[in-house]
């Protein structure tokens, strides 16, 4: 679930910014299975190989083992009705005499499959079976399980029994290390709750250990957000990654008090100074808010508070944690919006156009977007440039936006004008090809004034020419643009 990869995954290949896509639609590419498969407690880059760095489903892959999951047997049994019966009866000795016998041991097994579930699991709760029926029906179990040859009664012998003899232990267990004062320990407790959590046949251990890490979770996060630099950072790695899980996961399970908590302690976290949080943590608790939006997880209060969060992080000094809050800032807009389709696209059957509230809110979010492309560094404009014209498409009414990002290329505070020139190249790309040629030339109109005010004589020129090449409707003209 968290990452279905025999091997521990490079992360280098993360990118911190979510690229949007050309389609007109400007949905997210591929990012959402990327952090949803991800572990959040990882270190970017690390080459080490640790605890933790594979998921259950790895290691059963890495061991040719079948995981016992009900949907995978109902298409395998469905698989197995299609196959025609053998022409020969098994070679065996076991079988060969069922087959002398004319037993038929599938039915027989069938039978007492369906009888044994009716005492074992009784359909009504206030009818319990008598503690000695129970007793004969497990040793009458281990006598059947020699003779089990069909999935389904392996799963009813897996999960009725086998679980229940692995869960206490287990969860005495993990609870009493919870408790020590042994840090590694603790750390592999929780490492252990998370393989749990993951596997599908110990969901009844899961349950158990949910009010357990939840209150543990809680308690432990809630004493070290203010001061995580002093904190063990794997310990504090590997309760975000539980946390996430839990939320993502099991939200029934933890309820809303429990994600509430979680979110407010990440935002302490990541408002936090650089020396009070470590860029590892920073950087996991971002991930890990990302795939809670991503996998509709959170109220509508929660994911506003992210959006709060996320600006106000893009506006922090730091380039690498400024570009790895545009990211979350992208996440939370993309997936706050009901209707992904652009205001310009909008046809005479759809005829609804977004509130002038919302255009308000989105415009003062896009203004801090323009200001990082004029006060960041050169990769940071970079970055910003390159989202900056799908987005303003995705959001804004072209007339809405038309003024801001003319006046941003033409300003002579703009220290990066040949990123805007960028901008201002497909945006007006984009206008074109959805037949609003008319629009771009009544801008060009309305804007050449202002190029005479643009100093030096030479900067004045290549802007122009370069406004000039990009208001072109000539597939020639426009191919002149570098």
């Amino acid at each position: 679930k968290r990452d279905n990869i025999a091997t521990h995954h490079l992360y280098q290949a993360w990118d911190p910014v979510p690229s949007l896509s050309p389609a007109t639609t400007g949905a997210l590419i591929s990012h959402e299975k990327l952090l949803l498969q991800i572990n959040t407690e990882r270190e970017i880059g690390d080459m080490d190989y640790k605890l933790g760095q594979v998921s259950i489903h790895s290691i059963w892959l890495g061991n040719n083992i079948t995981p016992l999951r009900e949907e995978e047997w109902g298409e395998d049994e469905e698989d197995e009705n299609d196959v025609p019966a053998p022409s020969s009866p098994p070679t065996s000795p076991i079988n060969t005499r069922k087959h002398r016998a004319g037993v038929d041991i599938h039915s027989c097994s069938q039978f007492l499959l369906e009888l044994y579930s009716q005492w074992i699991l009784p359909s009504n709760p206030s009818k319990r079976t008598p503690v000695i029926l129970i007793s004969e029906v497990v040793r009458s179990v281990m006598f059947w399980s020699a003779l089990v040859h069909c999935k389904s009664q392996c799963l009813f012998i897996s999960q009725n029994y086998l679980d229940k003899a692995v869960a206490e232990p287990v969860s005495r267990l993990l609870e009493s290390t919870l408790r020590s004062t042994h840090m590694p320990s603790r750390i592999g407790a929780l490492h252990g709750i998370l393989y749990i959590l993951e596997c599908d046949l110990l969901d009844e251990t899961a349950k158990q250990l949910i009010p357990i890490i939840s209150e543990y979770l809680l308690s432990n996060l809630r004493g070290v957000a203010h001061c995580v630099n002093i904190h063990n950072q794997q310990h504090i790695l590997v309760m975000c990654a539980a946390a996430f899980y839990l939320i993502e996961n099991y939200p029934l399970d933890v309820g809303p008090e429990f994600s509430a908590g979680i979110i407010q302690m990440c935002g302490v976290m990541v408002s936090g100074s650089d020396e009070s949080t470590p860029s590892i943590i920073y950087h996991c608790v971002l991930r890990g808010l990302e795939r809670l939006l991503l996998s509709e997880q959170l109220s509508r209060l929660d994911s506003e508070s992210l959006v709060k969060l996320s600006v106000d992080r893009v506006n922090v000094q730091s380039p690498h944690r400024a570009m790895a809050a545009l990211g979350l800032m992208l996440t939370c807009m993309y997936t706050g919006r009901k209707e992904k389709i652009s205001p310009s696209r909008i046809t005479d059957a759809n005829p609804g156009a977004p509130d002038s509230e919302s255009v308000i809110v989105a415009m003062e979010r896009v203004s801090v977007l323009f200001d990082r492309i004029r006060k960041g560094f050169p990769f940071e404009a970079r970055v910003v440039a390159r989202i900056l014209p799908q987005f303003l498409d995705d959001f804004f009414p072209p007339q809405d936006v038309m003024n801001k990002v003319i006046g941003e290329f033409l300003s002579n505070q703009q220290p990066y004008p040949q990123f805007m020139a960028t901008v201002v190249y497909k945006v007006f790309q984009t206008l074109h090809s959805t037949g609003q040629s008319s629009m771009v030339r009544d801008w060009v109109m309305l804007s050449l004034s202002n190029f005479t005010q643009r100093t030096p004589v030479a900067m004045a020129m290549w802007s122009l020419s370069c406004f000039f090449v990009s208001a072109s409707t000539s597939q020639w003209i426009s191919a002149m643009y570098p």
